[in-house]
């Protein structure tokens, strides 16, 4: 790795700090400064979160934690209180706190919407970053409608739709653990009716969701890989086939996929094979800001669908 961390200062001094929002700050991954693509910074307010994907000798990372902690102190103290480190390399995550202290209660806002995180414990944090613009697809169009918000995780998308004026949201995880912070999350906004949440297998529970069918949006945002339930490139196409039976005649849908390895192209070619003209192609959500690839085939994909007429 280069020791030269001036792209990632350039990223901290341009960022939107004083929102005090979650938000990408660099993104490394977009692959822009190739020496630096295995490392993404995220500011999760208080806290910047910095991510390797590959392992970093201990006097580089030593450096790098350095010149981001100093750079905090000498501008954004009062927003910068701690710099958690997440090393994602290999088969486990490490997670620490390099500096400063985290919150007992960690709770980020993004739209005026609050969410809980926890940076330390797991390799995911609770919330993704990359998906606000999808959020805020939903919130826009979630007005009176009835919701299907499949692989729910911790149901931020369903907090985003009550947030909209949804009437009913009904969400799908077979992990009961984030259905329960998906639930906190709820609360913390003050949304307790109206709220549903199935711990269930999506590929075994699809007589549950047609009796409660049509609906007016669904979400469909899988695990690109979940161990015993889901693997992306011989399951997505179960859940497509099964979409027409849960569709009214202005059904909008969120179909999203953030493989690197499967380009647009191929995920519309995908939809369109499984869902057989039952649903028509509206347009691909535009990156949230500060996740800019240089191969947009590579990053997340969210398309919008509409029932076809």
């Amino acid at each position: 790795m280069t020791n030269d961390f001036s792209a990632i200062l350039t990223a901290l001094a341009d960022a939107p700090l004083s929102a005090n929002e979650l938000c990408r700050i660099f993104h490394g991954r977009g692959h822009s400064v190739a020496e630096l693509s295995h490392i993404n910074v995220d500011f999760y307010p208080p806290a910047l979160f910095l991510v390797s994907y590959e392992s970093i000798p201990d006097d580089q990372l030593g450096q790098l934690t350095e010149v981001l902690w100093q750079w905090a102190q000498n501008n954004a103290p009062e927003l910068i209180t701690a710099l958690v480190y997440q090393q994602r390399s290999g088969i486990n995550t490490i997670n620490s706190v390099v500096h400063g202290e985290l919150p007992d209660e960690h709770v980020v806002q993004e739209n005026d919407i609050k969410f809980r995180v926890d940076l330390l414990s797991r390799q995911n944090t609770g919330i993704f970053p990359d998906m606000r613009r999808g959020r805020e697809f939903v919130q826009a169009h979630s007005q009176g409608a009835k919701v299907l918000n499949l692989f729910s995780y911790t149901c931020g998308f369903s907090v985003a739709a009550m947030q909209g004026g949804a009437e009913q949201v009904i969400n799908m995880d077979m992990n009961k653990g984030v259905l329960r912070t998906g639930k906190q999350n709820h609360q913390l906004n003050g949304f307790t009716r109206g709220v549903s949440y199935l711990p269930h297998d999506i590929l075994k529970s699809f007589g549950k969701l047609k009796k409660s069918a049509p609906y007016e949006l669904i979400i469909v945002d899988p695990p690109s890989f979940q161990k015993g339930s889901f693997i992306l490139t011989k399951d997505y196409q179960k859940i497509l086939r099964r979409l027409p039976e849960l569709l009214n005649e202005n059904t909008l849908l969120l179909l999203c996929v953030n493989s690197p390895e499967m380009s647009e192209q191929a995920f519309k070619a995908l939809i369109a094979e499984h869902t057989e003209g039952a649903i028509t192609f509206v347009e691909r959500l535009a990156p949230t800001a500060g996740f800019i690839e240089v191969d947009s085939d590579r990053s997340l994909k969210a398309l919008v669908y509409k029932t076809t007429q």
